[in-house]
Formats: structure tokens, C-alpha cells, sequence
């Protein structure tokens, strides 16, 4: 599945994929299970439209996976408390194909503008 499908998805799994990607693109490329979940409920928040389930999360995740776009490590993510939390650790697949995309991306640059004008009343 090519980048460009994903992002242009409206609907079902491969909606939450493009904005996983995207979300991933924001944050540097990576994020721990529950980070991701939560900044991909921001996204959403912040343009206005519904949350995904966290479990839509994790699937849209694990197709990215398979697909080639993220990679996927198990591992301890530190806390306040004494343990840390066992999860997994997403990272972004770089390639100029997906980096094109999402330079292209309507969704992406909406949400990078509304953040703009969040920040400029700050000033």
C-alpha cells in the first residue's frame, strides 16, 4: 500500500494508519504504545473529529509494521514510579516516498496550522 493511499484514507483502519504516520512525523519519528495513542487522540482533538479506539491504535500500528513504514521493539519505558512500564517502542520508517507524502499531506498541514496560530498568541 502506498503512502499517498493511506494518508488519502478517510475511513476504517487505514484512516488511523495515516494518522499514526502522521503523529509519528510530528513527534520525531518516535513514540512509546501509550504516547502514541495519546498524541493520535490530540491530532484528532485538535481537528475537531473523534478519537480512535486504542486498540484501532495498536492495529493500525502493527499493519504500518508489516507494510515496512514503522518498526516495532519491545521494551521498558521509564516512569515515576519505581518500575517502569513493559510496552512497545514505534519508530518511524524513513523514505523519501513517505517523507514526500507526508510533506503533501492536507491533514498534516491543517493540524501544523492551527498549532502555528496556538503559538503566535503566545507571542
Amino acid at each position: 500500500m502506498d503512502p499517498r493511499e493511506i494518508l488519502s484514507s478517510r475511513s476504517g483502519i487505514e484512516f488511523v494508519m495515516g494518522d499514526v504516520l502522521r503523529v509519528l512525523a510530528v513527534c520525531m519519528g518516535a513514540l512509546w504504545l501509550p504516547e502514541l495513542v495519546a498524541e493520535v487522540s490530540g491530532f484528532r482533538r485538535t481537528l475537531g473529529e473523534d478519537i480512535p479506539n486504542p486498540k484501532d491504535v495498536e492495529k493500525a500500528v502493527m499493519k504500518l509494521r508489516d507494510l515496512g513504514y514503522v518498526t516495532v521493539k519491545e521494551g521498558i519505558r521509564a516512569t515515576m514510579g519505581p518500575k517502569g512500564e513493559q510496552t512497545i517502542l514505534i519508530r518511524l520508517v524513513r523514505s523519501p516516498e513517505l517523507i514526500e507524502a507526508l510533506s503533501e499531506d492536507d491533514r498534516l498541514g491543517r493540524y501544523m496550522r492551527i498549532w502555528d496560530e496556538v503559538l503566535r498568541g503566545f507571542r
